[in-house]
């Protein structure tokens, strides 16, 4: 009773593990290929996000810097107002903050 079987030689067997070995390969290729591909597109989204960050924050800090400059403005007329309609008020705060200061600092 002998069986017939279908004996893989390990000629066989050997080109069939060089072929899978080499299809491994490819794919490990395009898996590389594949996830360099993705990795500059994140990189490349992410520039492209904090570099738009930065122009909102650059017009925002702007923005800020024109309304302060424009409250100092403000501020700068309102007390040259104030000094030409009361010069001698003026003149006592301004001695009165002299002599005040000098005390402070003169006190070592």
């Amino acid at each position: 009773m002998a069986q017939a079987k279908t004996a893989a030689t390990p000629e066989r067997d050997i080109e069939q593990l060089s072929e899978q070995i080499a299809a491994l390969k490819q794919d490990m290729a395009e898996i590389s290929h594949t996830l360099g591909e993705l990795g500059r597109s994140s990189r490349d989204a992410a520039a492209g996000q904090a570099r738009r960050k930065a122009s909102e924050l650059r017009a925002a800090g702007e923005r800020q810097i024109d309304a302060a400059q424009h409250r100092a403005e403000e501020l700068g007329h309102q007390a040259a107002d104030a000094v030409r309609q009361q010069p001698a008020a003026a003149v006592g705060l301004a001695v009165g903050v002299g002599f005040l200061l000098g005390f402070m600092t003169g006190r070592k």
